[in-house]
């Protein structure tokens, strides 16, 4: 059973064909905008542990805004990776994916990245507006 070992929210992030993860502006904790509404893009990013012949997980990202909950912004497979990073019998899969956010209001939002149908992690951030 996939098992997720981090995720981070960045401002870019890329997995790339020997399966190393880059990430820019990783951990990113408050969004200024000049005005509402605004688009952001983000990127959610990290890396699972995976068993070799174990089949793809699926990854779902959805939002939590002060406005209430979105539900699903989008939802991919992560296939096990290369053995990068090897545990007995098990290997490592990373995966990035970006997403263009719709900022409406100020205030605390959230990304939810579950895996499996599971919630996995919370990737928290504010928005603020730059006067």
């Amino acid at each position: 059973m996939a098992e997720l070992d981090y995720a981070l929210l960045a401002d870019y992030a890329r997995v790339d064909a020997d399966g190393t993860l880059t990430a820019v502006g990783a951990h990113r904790a408050v969004i200024a905008v000049g005005a509402l509404p605004a688009q952001q893009v983000l990127a959610a990013a990290g890396r699972l542990w995976m068993g070799r012949r174990e089949p793809a997980a699926h990854l779902e990202l959805s939002a939590r805004t002060p406005e209430g909950d979105v539900g699903t912004i989008a939802a991919w497979e992560v296939l096990p990776g290369l053995e990068q990073a090897d545990l007995p019998g098990r290997v490592s899969a990373c995966f990035a994916l970006a997403v263009v956010a719709p900022l409406s209001s100020t205030g605390p939002h959230v990304l939810v990245l579950s895996v499996n149908g599971e919630a996995a992690a919370e990737l928290p951030f504010a928005v603020v507006v730059e006067v």
